[in-house]
This record gives C-alpha cells, sequence and structure tokens, in this order.
C-alpha cells in the first residue's frame, strides 16, 4: 500500500524548485554505453529473436522518490502521474506500456537526492533495488544530468527534467531496452575526454572513442574502459557497424542538446567522413534534440526494445494483465465551496472514481496549487483527513485518481473551505471498537454498527454532517461485549461526508466517518 504523505515546504523550497527545472548547464544524458553484447549479436541476426508485434507489452516499474535527510523536496505525486502519462504516450507506437509495481518508495537522502556521480548513484541503487522491476530514482541533481541509465543497476532521472512536455524519462527507458544514443562514441566529442576539437564544416574521422567504463554490463572499478566507434557514411553503406548499429536511424555527430529547424532537422550542418553533408534528424527520442523536438523511435529501435525484453529480460513479463483504466476525474463532495470546517480535523470526500485504487489529494492556500505550498495526501480511500492547517485561513483543494496502469485521468474541480475556531470531539468512550459497514453506502440503505462496549450503558447514536449540525439520533442500549447495532438512514441525505457519534451515559464519545454517495 502506498504511504501517507504530507508536505508543506517552506517558500526557499519553492524557489529552489523553480532554479532546478530553469538550469540550461545540465547535460542531457549521463549514459556513455556502447553497444552491449546483447544489442551486437541481436543486430548480426535481428529475424532469429522473438518481437511478439502488435502485442502490447507491459513492464513494471518501481517509483523511487528521493529527498533531503529530513524528508523534503519530493518529487510532486501529480508530477511523477503526468510523467507516466508521457513515458507511456512516448511508447503507444512501441507497444509497451509501463506501470507502477507495489508501492511508491521514499528515501531520506540529501547526498543521495545530488550525487556529484554516476558511482554515488549506483551506491544508492544497490542499496535500494527492487527485483524483477526497471528501478527509478527521481533525485535533484543526478550527477550533473538530465538523467542517466546504468545497465547492472537502473535509472536516475532529475526532478527538473520531468515535466509533462520532456521525454528524458523515455530516452533513459531506452536505454535500459539496448538502445544507445545514434551519435554513438560521439558522448565525448573526437576523443573520449573531449580533448580533440572538431569542426563540423570539415570531414569527420572514420572513428571516434567514447568512455564506457561506468556503462557496461556490470560495474569494473579499477579499470578506465576506452572504446572505438565507427563514424556513420550519409549513404548507409557502413550504418549496421557504425554508430548505433541501425540502419533507419540516419547519422548524427551532435553530442550537446540542440534545437531543430522548421523541417525537424538540426540547425547545425555536419559532415560525414566522405565529405557529405547533412543535418541530424530531430525526431528521435534517442538523439539530443530539445523535448519539443523528439517524438519517436525508429522501426528498427522498436523491434529491438521488443526483442530485448523477450529475449534478455522475461523476468520483467510476469504480469501482462493491466489494471482497467480509469476514464474519469473524482467529483467533490464535501466540504462545499466556503463551507467552515475544524481546523484541526478538515474531512475531505469525494466520489469514488471507478477503477481507482489510490488518490492523490491537494490543499493549499493558493488556488493554483504550487509545489513548494501545496499539501499533498495520497490515500486509498474516497476520502482523507486533514490535521495540520491553521485556523480562520482560506484553502482550495482537488483531488486525482490512479491505479498502478492509469495514470492519465484528470484532476477534480477546485473547491474551497475556510477553516474555524471549532475543534474535533476528543474521543473519551466505553466503546473501545467501531466498525461501519458497509461504508460508503448509499442514502436510505442500513447501516450496521459492530462495536465492542467494556460495559453495558444506554447510548445515543448521534447523525452528524460536516458542518457539526445534528441530523438525526437514534437511543441504544448495549451490552458489554462485541454486539452489533443496526440503523436505517435517511433517504434524504445529500451525498458527502457525515460522522457517527457514539455518546454514553458519561457523555463520552466515540465518533467514525461516514461516506454517502446518491
Amino acid at each position: 500500500m502506498y504511504r501517507h504523505f504530507l508536505l508543506f515546504a517552506i517558500c526557499l523550497n519553492l524557489v529552489l524548485g523553480s532554479a532546478e527545472a530553469q538550469q540550461t548547464n545540465t547535460n542531457p544524458c549521463g549514459t556513455v554505453g556502447g553497444r552491449s553484447s546483447w544489442l551486437k549479436r541481436y543486430q548480426n541476426n535481428p529475424n532469429a529473436y522473438p518481437k511478439a508485434l502488435n502485442t502490447i507489452l507491459y513492464v513494471p516499474l518501481t517509483i523511487h522518490l528521493v529527498g533531503s535527510d529530513d524528508g523534503q523536496g519530493y518529487f510532486s505525486h501529480p508530477k511523477l502521474l503526468d510523467a507516466l502519462c508521457t513515458l507511456n504516450a512516448d511508447y503507444a507506437d512501441v507497444e509497451i506500456q509501463f506501470f507502477i509495481e507495489g508501492d511508491i518508495r521514499y528515501i531520506n537522502n540529501s547526498f543521495w537526492n545530488s550525487h556529484p556521480s554516476v558511482l554515488d548513484g549506483a551506491e544508492m541503487m544497490f542499496a535500494n533495488n527492487v527485483a524483477n522491476t526497471i528501478n527509478c530514482y527521481f533525485v535533484a541533481d543526478p550527477a550533473g544530468n538530465c538523467g542517466y541509465n546504468l545497465p547492472y543497476a537502473g535509472i536516475a532521472i532529475r526532478k527538473g527534467c520531468s515535466n509533462a512536455d520532456d521525454h528524458t524519462w523515455a530516452h533513459e527507458v531506452g536505454h535500459a531496452l539496448s538502445l544507445p544514443h545514434p551519435f554513438l562514441g560521439w558522448e565525448g566529442g573526437v576523443s573520449w575526454d573531449g580533448s580533440v576539437p572538431h569542426n563540423f564544416n570539415d570531414p569527420a574521422p572514420l572513428t571516434v572513442t567514447y568512455d564506457y567504463t561506468y556503462f557496461k554490463d556490470t560495474l569494473i572499478m579499477d579499470t578506465l574502459i576506452i572504446d572505438t566507434a565507427f563514424v556513420e557514411f550519409v549513404d548507409g553503406s557502413n550504418c549496421q557497424i557504425a554508430a548505433d548499429g541501425f540502419c533507419d536511424t540516419s547519422p548524427d555527430y551532435l553530442s550537446d542538446r540542440w534545437q531543430c529547424n522548421a523541417n525537424g532537422q538540426s540547425n547545425t550542418v555536419q559532415t560525414d567522413p566522405l565529405g557529405m553533408q547533412f543535418r541530424s534528424d530531430a525526431s528521435l527520442i534517442m538523439s539530443y534534440s530539445d523535448d519539443n523536438c523528439s517524438n519517436r523511435f525508429s522501426a528498427e529501435q522498436i523491434e529491438a526494445m521488443r526483442a530485448n525484453l523477450l529475449d534478455e529480460k522475461p523476468f520483467l513479463l510476469y504480469n501482462q494483465t493491466p489494471e482497467p483504466p480509469i476514464t474519469a476525474a473524482p467529483t467533490l463532495l464535501s466540504p462545499n465551496n466556503g463551507e467552515v470546517a475544524p481546523f484541526n480535523q478538515v474531512e475531505l470526500s469525494w466520489e469514488p472514481a471507478e477503477n481507482a485504487t489510490h488518490y492523490i489529494v491537494q490543499v493549499s492556500r493558493l488556488g493554483a496549487f504550487p509545489g513548494g505550498a501545496t499539501l499533498e495526501l495520497v490515500v486509498e480511500e474516497p476520502f482523507a483527513t486533514i490535521t495540520t492547517l491553521e485556523s480562520n485561513k482560506l484553502y482550495y483543494w482537488r483531488v486525482r485518481a490512479f491505479n498502478s496502469h492509469s495514470h492519465c485521468a484528470g484532476v477534480s474541480t477546485t473547491r474551497s473551505f475556510q477553516t474555524g475556531d471549532v475543534t474535533a470531539l476528543e474521543e473519551v468512550s466505553a466503546i473501545s471498537e467501531l466498525q461501519l459497514s458497509p461504508n460508503p453506502l448509499a442514502a436510505g440503505q442500513t447501516l450496521s454498527l459492530k462495536l465492542y462496549a467494556t460495559q453495558s450503558m444506554p447510548l445515543q447514536i448521534i447523525l452528524i454532517n460536516s458542518t457539526g449540525q445534528s441530523l438525526k439520533v437514534w437511543p441504544a442500549f448495549v451490552n458489554a461485549g462485541p454486539q452489533a447495532v443496526e440503523l436505517v438512514l435517511p433517504a434524504d441525505l445529500p451525498a458527502g461526508m457525515y460522522f457517527l457519534d457514539l455518546r454514553d451515559q458519561e457523555l463520552g464519545h466515540k465518533v467514525e466517518k461516514l461516506m454517502i454517495y446518491r
């Protein structure tokens, strides 16, 4: 089950978060991977590998949200769902879809949240990875990159590069499923260490070198590993052995972030070793073109990723039955706009969304719900209790539903409420246990109260609405021990959150929430 998570960030966190998202000197991708031994075997004879085309493959992700030592600065849940929605849209034509396996996991570690090297990231992953899933870590700074993939460990992604219009996650998952950059070998320029300058007006060399010490299939700590890559020709004559080894990804030598022109190509003109000039294809997600330019994987890349899953990573394909989709946003029930609620116990409720297993609840003093000033709560039932608000303040709230496979349902409308000085009832009662069933239920339906009384006594059972108004009183007598009491609720109750208050002869209280739907 997802743990409940509350976040009130101070204004400084909001400023820092905005500054992070606006960084311009971040390397797009820290992955410097050659063609793996598996990919080389595959590209020698791709027809020998299963691909299960025209079948959706469902792949599990373990999501790790990394924050500071004191539990601040996690990637927000709505942004995570937006990023998942984008990831699955990027892989729609690939017919691979990703789902959240198990709990979203939270790591409080300031060093890992902003780690200086990929080795530090590997340490984080080795300490926290979940087997048989693709482990994805959302951090403030993954070694100066927007993201990177370690073949033996997992994916690290910068929170500031994970907005709904970013394709960093799709790019890194592509690496995890065997894809190199189309400019493979140019990550460090002509030479692996960037020491050899190159003028793109001049013919490129026949080969370039690159350092993939930390990006082999297994981690080797004490050996510098430099490899050589053939530079791809425009005429495609060496496409099977040059760069990424795919013949339907055209030559590309650009290893810095670049913007595209109106034709979906690079502004930079490059020259191949034979003197032929060209512009890079900006549409490829595995390139370094800007996010507003990239949108696809090539046909050969698609087949390779599917073959990689089926042949090398079948352990990821253990669950091919998706949860049904959520098609509508939740409908808010109570409190209504302007309603006054006890500041120390605000009861929020909404209609259950079909197929939803979890809900993200957001409460904020600002209607725009800025990340640094918004409380977030993840719950499994269609109601939530907020106990940390200030008195005599106006708050806004909204809800978003999701399940492990469905992340794109819209957010509810926004409502507001006013907190008052009314203090929530304190429970002091001879009723030690109380369970309502069913809950939620429809107005007019019979409600069963299962309770345990420490002594025999008369009771008043009072139905109270969310503003504290008593609506109906049932007299009852209970004996010591376990028993059940049945109540027929009024048929004209509006949908919303209510309370049942059991008062014994000593004026003690036992209060339980009750949700009514129409």
